[in-house]
């Protein structure tokens, strides 16, 4: 192998004893995977020729990061990068919900499900009024749950929501610690064909610092991580303490 170009496929799962991966799971199109290997050093100058030359350097730590760009934003990815949890709501009916207050004509509300339907505003009088669609009310969006008031002239304030809402999967950002993960990547050189498998035993990923919302083109967010030390992996010489790759023999 000598020159090079590799693409390949992306694999993340749990680090298992002995630097081997439990079970892995594809992360889609990832079109960028960058390695960087660093050392920690300490340079001592020499002080008798008046030059001040490096005259020893002391190797202090060695340290490996990584940087890959991913394409899909599935569920999976997206809890790996906010650092989040998976909550899956079932679809059902919720009555009494309060709006805000104080309210005006113009204002939109969202309300606390989205996907809603057959939604019947109520408002606080002691024998309640119900609002009319599209006459005090309409809804802005269904799937958002969101609705714009028209008229409340004639209502006592709060008003009240009945409603039946779709499932969803709700993703709360930011309530885990930092995921650690085994890397695999299955990697091919399009030069040549060759074959390059590619381990990092223990990968810990840094959130995501810039997952943008709305986009003029193609969506993609990028993460780092470090490659920390495995001692289980360096007791065999093979697998080294941070990783390795495997490459075809030259004959």
């Amino acid at each position: 192998m000598k020159d090079f170009s590799f693409q390949g496929g992306l694999y993340l799962g749990t680090r298992l004893s002995g630097g081997r991966p439990g079970a892995l799971r594809w992360v889609g199109d990832a079109p960028k995977c960058d390695l960087t290997l660093k050392t920690e050093t300490e340079t001592r100058k020499e002080s008798y020729s008046g030059n001040r030359l490096t005259s020893a350097v002391l190797q202090k730590g060695k340290e490996a990061e990584l940087s890959i760009a991913i394409n899909w934003a599935d569920i999976d990815n997206l809890l790996l990068g906010l650092y989040a949890t998976k909550a899956s709501i079932a679809a059902g009916t919720l009555t009494g919900e309060p709006l805000p207050v104080p309210l005006a004509a113009n204002d939109l509300i969202a309300l606390d499900h989205s996907t809603i339907s057959q939604l019947v505003l109520t408002d606080s009088n002691a024998a309640p009024a119900t609002l009319v669609a599209n006459t005090h009310y309409r809804i802005q969006s269904a799937r958002a749950g969101l609705i714009k008031l028209l008229n409340l002239a004639a209502f006592t304030l709060p008003l009240r929501a009945a409603y039946r809402y779709g499932a969803r999967v709700s993703v709360a950002m930011l309530t885990t610690s930092a995921p650690e993960r085994f890397l695999f990547l299955d990697g091919t050189n399009t030069i040549d064909g060759a074959p390059v498998q590619v381990r990092l035993y223990r990968v810990q990923f840094n959130p995501v610092s810039n997952l943008g919302l709305i986009h003029e083109s193609f969506g993609q967010f990028e993460m780092t991580a470090s490659v920390l030390f495995d001692p289980e992996a360096a007791a065999d010489p093979l697998l080294g303490g941070f990783g390795r790759l495997d490459l075809p023999e030259v004959a």
